[in-house]
């Protein structure tokens, strides 16, 4: 039987098992990483950077206000890192490196292991701009409509 612990709970033990076993693997929550990690489905493994972070690399952190999150480094400025998970529009400045737990090495979906060295990984991580402008034109498109037919229906 699987039980809910809180990350907060949790830090200790993943700093911990980074730490001294060099992985640690649990289920993510959020959406943020969607398509790529799915809300409660997927079990990701982080490991503990061992070279320096750069683009694209997806890392597990600790906001200053205590809050964990998943999300890919899309550029270094003057020594933090700007993050963005993949279901955002939005960036997120001034990450720290002291804030940084962990990077992903893999993520298991339906019982498959995809490590962020393998060729369809990369390939995701190559087409990312074009899905990202993809989304955001199908989502605005279905917002902008989505409004007409609410327009329509107060008439």
């Amino acid at each position: 039987m699987s039980e809910k612990i809180s990350l907060n709970d949790m830090a200790p033990v993943i700093r911990d098992a980074l730490d001294s076993n060099g992985e640690v693997s649990f289920v993510s929550a959020g959406r943020s990483m969607l398509p790529l990690i799915r809300d409660r489905k997927d079990t990701i493994t982080l490991i503990k950077p061992r070279k320096a972070i750069k683009p694209n690399d997806i890392v597990f952190y600790q906001r200053d206000n205590g809050r964990f999150v998943l999300h890919r480094v899309m550029f270094i400025n003057s020594g933090t890192y700007v993050m963005r998970g993949d279901n955002q529009w939005d960036n997120e400045y001034n990450i720290r490196n002291d804030q940084i737990i962990g990077v992903l090495k893999s993520f298991e979906r339906n019982g498959k292991v995809h490590n962020v060295t393998d060729r369809d990984y990369l390939m995701y991580v190559k087409f990312l701009p074009a899905i990202r402008l993809l989304r955001k034109t199908y989502y605005g498109f279905k917002s902008k409509v989505y409004k007409f037919v609410k327009y329509l229906l107060k008439r």
